[in-house]
């Protein structure tokens, strides 16, 4: 990408940020009699929610660095690995169909060298061993513990079903694809997935993620003050775990706040508290991601690519533009 290109498509998505964030500012200032029980949030709460969210992208943020150092021989700092997961994933709640995660793509491309290909057989690949886990456990959980049992969870058992066979036909017939159609090595999924150490850390971390699911359900609705047993919580969070595989909305904004609402009223729980409850969480959400987000995106991306200003030695400014 030409670098006049680059420098407006970042500027784009940066005013894009800044314009749904006022937007977001202006709702909750012209709907804030719908939003008077969020007066009461304990902060403590608020702060725990922070830093269960940091959490998660720390652990996802691994799942990325770990493969690229281990397969690839790239060691990303901090700012870089953890800095990706946060742009990608805030991009991710502005942008349809994980366009967050096509930004982190053309950083490791240009600044790595790692080829596109390779990134997405990479990101398939980890993706697939936490889809299996995932799968997995959520299938044993809907068959033996699950405690409610209508239409809706009896369609998350099959879905978590699916999804455990779909990754592992996946897995499978990659392989099985690769060898009939002699396709290169270097793009096969079998280097990461036959790597017992990627697959240890990979599970490692999906399972620290999917277990701070339904703390976060728990802490949101404590948040405004509903109580709520911790294994309503796990179940609550099983249909947002899963309303989150199929993100066709920027960040599936109103999917997940809608099905928290109606299956937390499954438990007893007022529609309209649960809503909130949601909304609660992705505002918190939205303050962790925005300036953690920007903060990266600028020291990345928009640090390189933004006019500077140098002073010369005569007293004069000298106003140039780096070139990437």
């Amino acid at each position: 990408m030409k670098t006049r290109y680059k420098k407006t498509y970042h500027q784009a998505l940066l005013f894009l940020s800044l314009a749904l964030l006022i937007g977001l500012v202006l709702y909750v200032r012209k709907n804030s009699s719908s939003f008077e029980r969020i007066k009461s949030i304990n902060l403590s709460i608020a702060f725990s929610l922070i830093g269960i969210h940091a959490l998660n992208y720390i652990l996802l943020g691994i799942t990325h660095f770990y493969p690229l150092k281990k397969i690839h021989s790239i060691k990303l700092n901090t700012n870089e690995w953890f800095g990706l997961c946060t742009i990608s994933e805030l991009f991710n709640m502005l942008l349809p169909a994980k366009g967050g995660t096509a930004i982190r793509m053309m950083y490791m491309n240009e600044k790595k060298d790692l080829p596109m290909r390779e990134f997405l057989s990479m990101g398939l690949a980890v993706l697939l061993i936490g889809f299996s886990f995932l799968g997995l456990a959520g299938s044993i959980y809907c068959h033996y513990f699950l405690t409610k049992h209508n239409i809706v969870f009896d369609a998350l058992e099959s879905l978590f079903i699916a999804l455990t066979l779909s990754s592992f036909m996946l897995i499978l017939s990659n392989e099985l694809f690769t060898r009939i159609f002699k396709l290169e090595r270097k793009y096969s999924l079998k280097k990461y997935l036959i790597d017992r150490n990627i697959i240890l850390i990979s599970l490692i971390c999906y399972l620290g993620i999917f277990a701070l699911y339904p703390l976060k359900v728990y802490l949101s609705f404590r948040a405004i003050g509903i109580e709520m047993r911790l294994f309503d919580s796990l179940e609550i969070s099983l249909i947002l775990l899963a309303t989150g595989l199929f993100q066709i909305l920027p960040g599936n904004i109103g999917v997940k706040e809608v099905a928290t609402a109606y299956i937390a009223n499954q438990y007893g729980i007022q529609f309209e508290a649960a809503l909130l409850a949601s909304l609660v969480d992705r505002a918190i959400l939205m303050l962790f991601l925005f300036p953690m987000g920007a903060y990266f995106y600028w020291i990345l991306f928009l640090d390189l690519s933004l006019p500077r200003l140098k002073f010369s030695s005569e007293n004069s400014i000298d106003l140039t533009t780096p070139t990437l």
